[in-house]
């Protein structure tokens, strides 16, 4: 098994080709900056979706694959950024944590 955790690839995934339901008042301050990101990086985006898929063919050619595999620099950084706020929280927290085993 191989979960791929891609970041923003040129993939037309935000482009012309995308079916959008029309803004909804209610959620413009909650997804309106999402949709207005994903409107403007069409064609932007720095992943090249080639080198991703050859990328992935090479993990599951490997006798022992990750379980996850990040592609992209933004998906590498995002995914750093979250493992060191864990760390951190799990640091901070620990003695609390480790304060509930018998």
């Amino acid at each position: 098994m191989l979960i791929v955790e891609p970041g923003a690839f040129r993939t037309e995934f935000g482009g012309h080709r995308m079916h959008r339901s029309e803004p909804i008042d209610a959620y413009r301050l909650s997804a309106g900056a999402t949709r207005a990101f994903v409107d403007g990086m069409d064609g932007t985006q720095p992943g090249d979706p080639a080198k991703a898929a050859r990328a992935i063919l090479q993990v599951l050619d490997d006798a022992e694959p990750p379980l996850r595999l990040a592609l992209g620099d933004d998906a590498v950084d995002a995914l750093r950024a979250h493992h060191e706020m864990l760390r951190a929280d799990l640091d901070r927290w620990e003695k609390l944590s480790r304060a509930t085993s018998l």
